[in-house]
C-alpha cells in the first residue's frame, strides 16, 4: 500500500513539475522581458513578477509538487521515481500545444522522445546502486575538484547563451535552457555533499554557499528561457542535461561508478548518448521555430496581473 502511494505521489509530482513550467509560460509571456543588465528597472521587473497572480501560483505548485516528489523518494528507489517524472513531460506538451498555441513539428516530437527515453534509461541504470547494501552511499570527493569543476559549469552556463544568441531569439533560448540544465545539475552535485556533511554532523558548510550560488541564478535564467522559445522546446532540454550532468560529474569528482552489470552500464551510456541526440535536434531544429516576441504592456504592474488559463 505504501509503494502504491508512493507512486502516486511521483506521478502527482510529475504532473506539478511540468504543470509549473506551463504556469510558468503562461506568466512570463505577459511579464515584463528578464535581462541580466543591472539597472534600476530590474526592481520593476522584480515586482512585476511578484505581483503575478499565475507566476506566484506556478510558485506554490511547484513547492507541492518538490514534497511530494521528496515524500516519493523515501520509499520507493531513484530508478523507479525518475521515468515517472520524465514522462510528465508529456502533459506539459499537451498544455503548450492545447493552449499554448505551440506547434512543434515531427522532428521535434521526435527529439523530445528520445529526450524522455534518454532519462528513463538513465533512471533504469539505478537499479543496481538503489539495490545495493548501503556501502556505496558513503561519499568521496575532493574539494578543490568540487569548486573547480563548479567554476567550469557556470563557466559553460554563461558561454552557451552568448555563443547561440547571435542565431535569433528562439536560438538563444536553447541557450538558456542548456544554461539552466547545467546549473541545476550542478545543484545537485552540491546539494548531495550539502546532505552528505550534514548527515556526518559538520556545521560549517560552505557548499551551502556553491548550492544557492548556482540554484539562484538557474532559476532566473529559466523565465528568461520560456521567455523566449517554446516551453515544448525548451523544458526537454532543460530537464534531459539537468539529469545527466549530476551522474556523469558523480563519475568524475564524487568517484562514482558505472554499473558493474554490464548490462546496466550499457543502459546508462546509452542513455547519456539519446539525452546527448535529442538536445541537439531541439537545438537544430530551433533555428527554424518563429517565437514571437512577449508582449509587453506599457504599465508594469497591469501586465503583471493575468488569470490562470
Amino acid at each position: 500500500m505504501i509503494t502504491v502511494l508512493a507512486v502516486i505521489c511521483a506521478v502527482a509530482a510529475s504532473l506539478g513539475f511540468n504543470y509549473t513550467a506551463y504556469l510558468q509560460k503562461v506568466a512570463v509571456d505577459k511579464l515584463p522581458r528578464v535581462t541580466f543588465k543591472i539597472s534600476k528597472e530590474v526592481f520593476g521587473i522584480i515586482r512585476a513578477f511578484l505581483r503575478s497572480r499565475t507566476w506566484l501560483v506556478s510558485l506554490a505548485v511547484m513547492l507541492i509538487s518538490s514534497v511530494l516528489y521528496s515524500v516519493s523518494l523515501v520509499f520507493i528507489e531513484v530508478s523507479i521515481v525518475t521515468p515517472i517524472v520524465a514522462s510528465g513531460i508529456a502533459f506539459l506538451a499537451y498544455l503548450a500545444i492545447k493552449n499554448l498555441g505551440e506547434k512543434p513539428r515531427k522532428i521535434d516530437l521526435l527529439a523530445i522522445g528520445i529526450n524522455i527515453t534518454g532519462v528513463i534509461l538513465i533512471g533504469v541504470s539505478l537499479a543496481e546502486k538503489v539495490s545495493g547494501n548501503g556501502k556505496e552511499n558513503a561519499l568521496k570527493f575532493n574539494p578543490w575538484a568540487v569548486w573547480l569543476v563548479g567554476a567550469g559549469i557556470v563557466g559553460l552556463a554563461i558561454l552557451f547563451p552568448l555563443i547561440m544568441r547571435s542565431g535569433g531569439q528562439s536560438k538563444e533560448s536553447i541557450g538558456l535552457g542548456i544554461s539552466v540544465g547545467l546549473l541545476y545539475g550542478m545543484t545537485a552535485i552540491f546539494a548531495r555533499i550539502l546532505l552528505y556533511n550534514f548527515s556526518k554532523g559538520y556545521i560549517f558548510n560552505p557548499y551551502v554557499l556553491g548550492w544557492a550560488g548556482v540554484c539562484i541564478p538557474a532559476f532566473i535564467i529559466w523565465q528568461a528561457a520560456l521567455q523566449r522559445g517554446l516551453a515544448v522546446i525548451v523544458v526537454p532540454i532543460q530537464a534531459g542535461i539537468a539529469q545527466l550532468v549530476p551522474i556523469l560529474l558523480g563519475m568524475i569528482i564524487l568517484y562514482e561508478k558505472l554499473p558493474k552489470n554490464l548490462i546496466l552500464a550499457a543502459i546508462r551510456i546509452l542513455g547519456f548518448l539519446l539525452i546527448l541526440v535529442g538536445t541537439i535536434i531541439l537545438s537544430r531544429r530551433s533555428e527554424e521555430i518563429e517565437v514571437p516576441s512577449c508582449p509587453r504592456e506599457k504599465n508594469v504592474s497591469e501586465s503583471a496581473i493575468e488569470n490562470v488559463p
